[in-house]
């Protein structure tokens, strides 16, 4: 792929309407090489956060998945790189009733947990029935579609589902970790399901029949995943991955042009000049789904459309791009992303761009004073100050200079931005629980449907749920519930325009990029491969001889 370019080439998942489907054979397998390879024993794979969890009830950032997706296995998956199709994992196969309403799973007869035990149906029920019991951040992927009642056991391997209302994208929710299998027994002796809440010995340990098994979390040094010797599937030619956690972008590209680290994937782009050029390592620009944003909290002054806006006008999204992502990114105008069904943008004649005048009378009209003369100090309104504190992760470089930069900006409105660094693991629950104002994130996708995206950001309940937003409108609410369950696709498409020029009116977030995501991997490693909708598959990666 040209650098600045970021052309999505990927085929969306079809409707679950459309027929009834079984499938078997196929899966990740697909990804492997045909050649035979000397593997090395361990591949140092450089984190670029420290994960929140690992508990798939719960956990809900990109760094948590990456792990509990290879310590734990779903019932289905994608066949390698293709987004466009599913493959089967635990299930052999599955059908899907006429009507869209039941899914029937059959179940590989196996499969081991970690601790030896066979992994059958009950498991399957339990698992499902626990992420609705905890309701955690991403429990909605299953509540919006299935109740208590939904997972019914027929037999020991043969699991039926059936949906509370059919929902297109059904079968990609359960590709997601959220519907990682959890081994019953394990769970009940730690601690066992309490509605409502989270399972600390589950945050921290794994209990699943993934390729491989947790053997360490050190917090902010390391994770090591070994190989499972007993998995159902090919296994791993790697005996042990090493996960290092470490915060200092410089530490991490001198590690990777020592040859010390074999793998970073979501390489920060303001570092690509660093390591270009590195005799044996390779970079790779991969189209994704993926886009970046900063959440406005939708509280203090937020909580007027006037300031949202305003902010949104002081953004210095073309230098941004054109800068900070290297040209490894696309204008981003909302949330769904361009290249997947849905996708609307706004015009390049309405859409937000690096305006001050335009903000600042916007300030004027909504009432905010500056001290003094205008253009110097931060204004105030009735007593309050004009300001907010942004969160951005440790050594994330690039949200960092992100937020100097609109930081300088925002300082000519009037407006003082707080920037504080913070880790990723507490970023979310510090947002959650109303202690900051905003984040710099972004949104890596759980399934290709446009509502993964709107219903994520855009619904009031997961806009506090997931970001700490206190974004709210009624209007919004109904727009989004009617597409998610609307069968028409041309209508459903035309409600997502509906949803994204509310979306840009309201200016809950400020939508900065689509990016690519920057892989820098040695050469002897091979088997490596990206698939936008879902993290990193250890299973087929090797490392061949010197």
């Amino acid at each position: 792929m040209s650098k600045g370019k970021c052309v999505l080439v990927f085929l969306l998942v079809g409707s679950l309407f459309a027929a009834s489907l079984v499938f078997a054979g196929g899966g990740p397998r697909e990804a492997e090489a045909a050649v035979e390879a000397v593997p090395s024993e361990t591949l140092t794979y450089l984190l670029y956060g420290e994960p929140a969890s690992l508990d798939p009830a719960f956990a809900y950032d990109a760094r948590s998945n990456s792990m509990i997706n290879n310590v734990y296995d779903r019932l289905i998956t994608y066949p390698g790189e293709d987004a466009s199709r599913f493959a089967p994992m635990l299930a052999e196969k599955w059908e899907i009733s006429p009507d869209g309403k039941v899914l029937t799973f059959y179940l590989r007869k196996d499969v081991k947990f970690h601790d030896g035990s066979a992994m059958k149906a009950d498991a399957v029920k339990y698992s499902f029935d626990r992420v609705l019991k905890m309701n955690q951040p991403p429990s909605w992927m299953m509540s919006q579609m299935m109740d208590l009642n939904s997972t019914k056991v027929i037999d020991d391997y043969t699991v039926q589902i059936n949906l509370t209302a059919p929902y297109a994208a059904a079968l990609s929710v359960f590709c997601h970790s959220v519907g990682s299998i959890v081994n019953p027994a394990v769970v009940e002796a730690h601690g066992g399901i309490v509605e409502g809440e989270v399972n600390p010995w589950m945050d921290q340990n794994g209990t699943g029949t993934g390729p491989f098994t947790l053997r360490e979390w050190v917090p902010a040094e390391r994770l090591t995943l070994d190989r499972f010797d007993d998995y159902w599937g090919t296994a791993p030619k790697l005996k042990t991955v090493s996960v290092l956690l470490i915060p200092e972008m410089g530490t991490r590209v001198m590690m990777l042009k020592r040859g010390d680290a074999d793998l970073h994937d979501y390489f920060p782009f303001v570092n690509i000049p660093d390591i270009m050029g590195t005799e044996g390592v390779l970079i790779k620009p991969l189209a994704s789904f993926d886009v970046d944003f900063a959440v406005l909290g939708n509280r203090g002054p937020l909580a007027e459309k006037a300031v949202r806006q305003a902010v949104s006008w002081a953004f210095p999204y073309k230098t941004v791009i054109d800068f900070i992502y290297q040209g490894y990114a696309i204008r981003s105008t909302g949330p769904v992303p361009n290249g997947m069904y849905g996708y609307y943008e706004i015009p390049e004649n309405k859409r937000y761009k690096l305006d001050l005048d335009k903000a600042n009378q916007l300030l004027d009209q909504a009432g905010w004073k500056w001290p003094g003369a205008p253009g110097s100090g931060f204004r105030t309104k009735n007593g309050q100050p004009l300001e907010m504190e942004i969160l951005v992760g440790e050594a994330a470089e690039a949200r960092i200079q992100q937020a100097l930069m609109w930081q300088n900006s925002l300082t000519k409105i009037g407006f003082n931005l707080k920037i504080r660094e913070i880790n990723w693991a507490i970023a979310y629950k510090t947002m959650r629980n109303h202690e900051s104002d905003g984040m710099f994130t972004g949104w890596l996708p759980d399934y290709a449907d446009p509502d993964n995206y709107v219903d994520a950001t855009l619904n009031s309940a997961n806009a506090q749920a997931i970001w700490g937003s206190s974004y709210k409108s009624a209007k919004m609410d109904e727009l989004v519930d009617e597409a998610k369950w609307m069968s028409d696709r041309t209508a459903r498409a035309a409600l997502y325009k509906e949803i994204l020029e509310l979306a840009f009116e309201d200016a809950p977030y400020v939508w900065i990029a689509q990016r690519n995501n920057i892989v820098v991997i040695n050469e002897k490693v091979k088997g490596y491969y990206y698939n936008p909708i879902q993290p990193i598959d250890f299973r087929t990666i090797y490392k061949v001889a010197e």
